[in-house]
């Protein structure tokens, strides 16, 4: 059993007792799918050969897309981009990403398919879902085991490079991601919108449980008023997770698939994939409370610095955590070193730092965990 250092604990499991790892690493068979109304333009609709519930032998969904512009030296860098709940292959999204130089695939993990109604649009609500033979799959081993398939396929798929591939995963993706971030050592990072975290909940896979043997490097980027997560539980996965870079932290950042055009998700798969060549994003240590004052060590400003903030909240525990109200107050800079004065009353916070470009939607920033006051 793992004391976190939160108020519970869970038990670690290591990937390797449910997951054949060598032959998810095979490349699997596929066809095209056959469904007139599942094609979109620009991509490859397919029917990739993968797993059931149980073990059983079953294909799933996925879209496969390269970009237009012309291949760079070593073939296009890859990404597995997952969806959340109640989401599915969006070629919209699909389309988005190739769009910033990545090839990409996008699987279907509830065995449904897509069909597209206004595809060229970034908006979840445009594409209907189709079930497929079997029904609804909700098996958590299936799912993880077909997204390393993916991998698989995207790194054999003509002029991808398999060298340069991160998972983006989105709401219950980023559980997933949480999970073949311990299983494939393939990839060169994940990139983790929304959850992930760590939680007591012993009866499901997706609690945590494989953090702890995290392969690869992580990035998250969360918000202060989800109602899928705490900052509590997410604090835990920073810590349980060896193999973390940065996190972001952002207030009111908005959950649904939107996610998927968060400036932060593309920055760090490059900086994953290009580490020498692209900087990750500004990374803290963690803070302390000393006097009256948070601190943190400065690991890395990223492209330079913009903004220092103490953000911070005086709301009671009491009330729902995604009710909270959050405020901001600059912070010092002195060499490697953010610091500020806690303001009366606040009962949590955490420091931040901007580069000068702060995103469409206030996410290209580095912040420590949340620190408990009262």
């Amino acid at each position: 059993m793992l004391n976190s250092g939160e108020s519970f604990t869970f038990e670690r499991e290591e990937p390797e007792k449910y997951w054949n790892i060598q032959e998810l690493f095979k490349v699997p068979s596929y066809r095209d799918s056959g469904f007139e109304d599942s094609k979109a333009e620009g991509m490859k609709d397919l029917m990739v050969s993968g797993y059931g519930p149980n073990g059983t032998q079953a294909e799933f969904f996925a879209y496969v897309s390269v970009p237009t512009t012309p291949k760079p030296a070593g073939g296009y860098p890859g990404i597995v981009l997952v969806h959340g709940g109640g989401g599915t292959a969006f070629p919209q999204y699909v389309r988005l990403w190739t769009s910033y130089g990545f090839a990409v695939i996008a699987l279907d993990w509830y065995n449904k398919r897509p069909i597209p109604l206004q595809d060229k649009e970034p908006a979840s609500q445009s594409v209907q879902r189709v079930d497929l033979e079997g029904g609804e799959r909700n098996d958590y081993i299936a799912n993880v085991a077909n997204m390393v398939l993916c991998n698989s396929l995207l790194r054999s798929w003509p002029d991808v490079n398999p060298e340069k591939i991160v998972f983006v995963g989105l709401s219950w993706g980023s559980w997933y991601g949480a999970i073949v971030g311990a299983v494939d050592s393939r990839l060169k990072g994940v990139v983790e919108i929304y959850c992930g975290d760590l939680c007591e909940d012993k009866t499901t896979l997706v609690n945590g449980r494989f953090l702890h043997a995290a392969k690869v490097p992580m990035y998250w980027v969360a918000s202060t008023h989800d109602q899928n997560v705490t900052l509590e539980s997410l604090r835990a996965a920073f810590n349980e997770c060896p193999t973390i870079v940065t996190k972001s932290l952002v207030i009111e950042l908005p959950h649904s698939h939107i996610g998927f055009t968060f400036d932060s998700c593309p920055r760090m798969a490059r900086h994953f994939m290009e580490p020498d060549k692209v900087p990750s994003l500004p990374s803290l240590g963690r803070p302390v409370v000393k006097d009256g004052v948070v601190s943190a060590e400065i690991k890395s400003l990223g492209l330079g610095l913009g903004k220092a903030l103490l953000c911070y909240s005086c709301s009671s525990k009491t009330e729902k955590r995604h009710l909270w109200k959050w405020e901001t107050l600059p912070a010092d800079v002195h060499g490697s070193t953010i610091s500020a004065r806690i303001p009366d009353g606040a009962t949590q916070c955490y420091l931040s730092i901007y580069e000068e470009t702060c995103g469409t939607f206030n996410d290209l920033c580095g912040t420590t965990e949340v620190v408990d006051l009262k």
